[in-house]
């Protein structure tokens, strides 16, 4: 698709893709699952105005260095599965790259976003993990050490 953006056919699969990704139908059956990158995202959105998709190329690479260690296989697979690479480290460095290359932000300095902004998003995000009940592990300490890596 990047190559040839009037590729429809390309185009259509990765519309199709994005409708199944977060439509509900790919985790029937599971339990346990939350969405904190979009959490944290939606503050970003709510404060700054800034586009989901923006926001998400800027959070995800942060908060997946943030949370690797919780999860070190879930994110090596990542990089094997997506990139064909073999560590979490080059995996999250490879997505980031490839967001770079689509020509989406990968810092918050590329969204101006900063000082008592930016402490107004942390403190939003923070809000939403009490609502969402995730405030066990995404404290407002937390989620400005995940902030601190998107800069």
């Amino acid at each position: 698709m990047l190559v040839n953006p009037d590729d429809t056919e390309a185009r259509g699969d990765f519309a199709w893709a994005a409708t199944m990704a977060l439509n509900g139908l790919t985790h029937v059956g599971t339990f346990g699952l939350s969405f904190p990158n979009h959490m944290i995202e939606h503050a970003m959105g709510a404060v700054c105005d800034v586009p989901h998709g923006a926001g998400l190329s800027v959070v995800m690479p942060a908060w997946m260095t943030w949370f690797k260690e919780r999860n070190r296989p879930q994110f090596e697979r990542f990089a094997k599965e997506i990139f064909g690479l073999n560590t979490a480290e080059e995996g999250i460095a490879a997505l980031k790259a490839w967001f770079d290359k689509i020509g989406t932000p990968t810092s918050l300095a590329q969204l101006n976003i900063s000082g008592s902004v930016l402490e107004q998003v942390i403190d939003t995000a923070a809000k939403d993990a009490v609502y969402k009940q995730l405030d066990d592990v995404y404290t407002r300490e937390a989620i400005a050490e995940i902030f601190a890596l998107a800069k």
